[in-house]
């Protein structure tokens, strides 16, 4: 059996130090950390990341609820003029922690809002939830699949139009 792989940027919170109302953390990733996950997503570099977490039960179905803010600083490159540009990340999220183990009635009443715009969904093990890895995965969901830079205009070539009465002038009367 082989182990999962351990992710770039782990922080694991567990599951005994979130109280009863919410669990307030806050996590920023190592300059190295920065670097793994970066490699990890295709960017060219990863400057600063960093998030911040809410952390409660579950009213309903068992798990945990997060919302939180990420913030990152990274490198991209313009899909339309092939530079490279700082991009800023600012976003507000929301995860939902769940077992492994979720009673099979709780997965056929979820599967009818499968379409809803609900929280994204995690799952935990090991008795402790992994915020680090949470996070890179909502920046990963959050990049754009072409980055722009802002200004950047794809122009098209000048192509000359043939002008549409062209074909009368080699038109002669029959007489």
């Amino acid at each position: 059996m082989t182990s999962a792989p351990v992710p770039e940027f782990s922080r694991l919170l567990p599951l005994a130090q979130i109280s009863m109302t919410e669990t307030l953390r806050e996590i920023t990733a190592t300059p190295a950390e920065c670097a793994a996950v970066a490699e990890r997503l295709g960017l060219p570099h990863l400057a600063t990341f960093s998030a911040s977490f809410r952390i409660q039960r579950a009213r309903r179905g068992g798990g945990y609820e997060a919302e939180g803010r990420l913030r990152a600083s990274a490198t991209r490159n313009c899909v339309v003029t092939l530079d490279d540009f700082t991009e800023p990340t600012d976003i507000a999220f929301k995860i939902r922690f769940v077992d492994e183990e979720s009673p099979a009635e709780e997965a056929e009443s979820e599967a009818s809002y499968a379409f809803e715009d609900g929280p994204d969904e995690l799952v935990y093990e090991n008795e402790a939830l992994d915020l680090g890895e949470a996070a890179v995965q909502e920046y990963a969901l959050s990049l754009a699949p072409y980055p722009r830079k802002p200004g950047a205009k794809l122009t098209e070539p000048e192509v000359e139009k043939p002008n549409p009465f062209a074909v009368l002038k080699d038109f002669r009367r029959r007489t």
